[in-house]
């Protein structure tokens, strides 16, 4: 059972939420440093049990944009989750949490007794002084891209060493745990959730590291289910004092996800209304994938901009009429995208599917390399009018012999530090592989790491699609 993807906007702040299955509404709220994509399998379980499964990316997490405030607490993401459940129409919900996520859920159901059906808290932490001290000085270093790309290089081991020590920040003897190392594809994915969210990462995690069990337990009123696995780092949680011998451990997650669901289906809230749709922004569902789109408002013909190979829809600046789309594989569009693209014919079938679900008529179309290409041919099919490219790309890929430009994700994270090399040496050579004097571009692009940075993560959205793309861009 595979969720859609919904955008909803709560006092101005962008927030991305997945929805699975349909019935009582239940909040699905993910760990720290992840996103709603880490709490799939328990959202599944949900909407087996016939429940409606809502998993946002926290603020600051993900896609979802940051709360104000250098320092917001657990109860600051709970009033958010509650101005999040008015604007989808949910009067009563209940709610899973995991790790912060449990932390978040436990305000909110102390905060809103009347609107709480039910908790489930995995690993709810209790945390003692010395951590909580450790913690905050530590665990949290501050993530800046670097001009060399060794912000990358860091990301990597940062994710490894989350399943060998803990803290990770403590590579001690008496830190050492007994997790296999995760596989490249579960690291890959913690990194991106990481590059998603930037610096603001260590909002999110500080609020769960603030969380003190004794303010919000004692005013649980809701049926609550408190457990672990025993394998959670924080099983030892359970036997602590403020627990009060409240916990459970299950064996694992097959179980724990089971107990969660039935406990929540056994007290459930208000079935959840069809998710609203936004105006500006969502996801145009083209067959069975879906494109990320963004539009400004207000009257007058619009202009369809799409990017080069690689990239994503750059933010709408004030006083454009445009709509953006992020390609298929690209940007927000990359998850869950799985249709092949062989030519550029499949390139603009996808985007004038996406424009047939938005309702896209009398549009301007313009683009980058790519984009380029595709603006011309929707004009050409008399899609759009005045068809026009506004920048290059960034080239075809390298021929063989040049060395590997996969960015597959790898076991060492060398694909992170090369998706950024990559996104340097476009700015200063044309094409960005052939670095010889006569391909200096002249001037060259901005060298601001937050720019690079950018791109690269475009492009590792993208991976191996970027190859596919940039070779239709000469």
């Amino acid at each position: 059972m595979s969720g859609t993807r919904h955008v909803a906007v709560v006092e101005g702040r962008q927030v991305l939420y997945r929805r699975f299955g349909e019935g009582p509404a239940v909040f699905v709220l993910h760990g720290s440093p992840q996103s709603s994509r880490a709490v799939i399998a328990i959202a599944e379980a949900c909407a087996a049990r016939g429940l409606c499964a809502i998993a946002p990316d926290t603020p600051g997490a993900g896609r979802s944009d940051p709360l104000p405030g250098e320092r917001p607490a657990s109860a600051d993401y709970a009033r958010h989750l509650a101005g999040l459940a008015d604007v989808l129409g949910l009067k009563r919900v209940g709610l899973y949490g995991f790790h912060t996520g449990a932390a978040t859920a436990c305000a909110f159901a102390g905060l809103y007794p009347d609107r709480t059906a039910a908790v489930a808290l995995e690993g709810l932490p209790a945390w003692t002084e010395a951590e909580r001290t450790d913690f905050t000085a530590n665990y949290l270093p501050v993530f800046k891209p670097n001009w060399d790309g060794s912000h990358m290089a860091w990301l990597w081991a940062r994710m490894e060493e989350q399943v060998v020590f803990f803290p990770w920040s403590s590579p001690t003897p008496q830190a050492r745990m007994g997790y296999p190392v995760s596989p490249k594809k579960g690291v890959h994915a913690n990194c991106m959730d990481l590059l998603d969210a930037g610096d603001a990462y260590r909002a999110v995690y500080q609020a769960a590291f603030d969380f003190r069990l004794t303010d919000w337990l004692p005013r649980l009123a809701a049926p609550a289910l408190i457990a672990t696995t025993e394998f959670d780092v924080l099983r030892e949680h359970l036997d602590r004092p403020e627990m009060a011998g409240r916990g459970r451990a299950f064996a694992g997650l097959p179980e724990i996800h089971a107990a969660c669901a039935e406990h929540l289906a056994a007290h459930p809230g208000v079935t959840a209304p069809p998710a609203p749709a936004l105006s500006d922004r969502g996801f145009a569902v083209v067959g069975d994938e879906a494109l990320a789109w963004r539009a400004s408002t207000g009257a007058g013909r619009p202009i369809l901009r799409l990017h080069a190979a690689g990239g994503m829809s750059a933010p709408i600046q004030d006083g454009e009429m445009v709509v953006t789309l992020d390609l298929p594989g690209h940007g927000d569009s990359a998850e869950g995208w799985v249709s092949p693209i062989t030519d550029l014919q499949d390139w603009i079938d996808s985007v004038a599917a996406a424009m047939d679900a938005l309702g896209l008529g009398d549009v301007a179309a313009e683009g980058a390399g790519l984009g380029g290409h595709i603006a011309r041919a929707l004009e050409a099919r008399g899609r759009a009018h005045g068809g026009r490219s506004i920048g290059p790309g960034y080239g075809s890929p390298p021929a063989a012999g040049f060395g590997s430009v996969s960015l597959t994700p790898e076991w060492d994270g060398a694909h992170l530090v090369r998706a950024w090399r990559i996104a340097r040496w476009e700015r200063l050579y044309a094409p960005w592989h052939t670095r010889l004097p006569a391909n200096a571009r002249s001037p060259f692009e901005t060298l601001n790491p937050s720019e690079i940075h950018r791109r690269a993560v475009g492009l590792l959205k993208a991976h191996d699609r970027w190859l596919a793309a940039a070779a239709l861009e000469t």
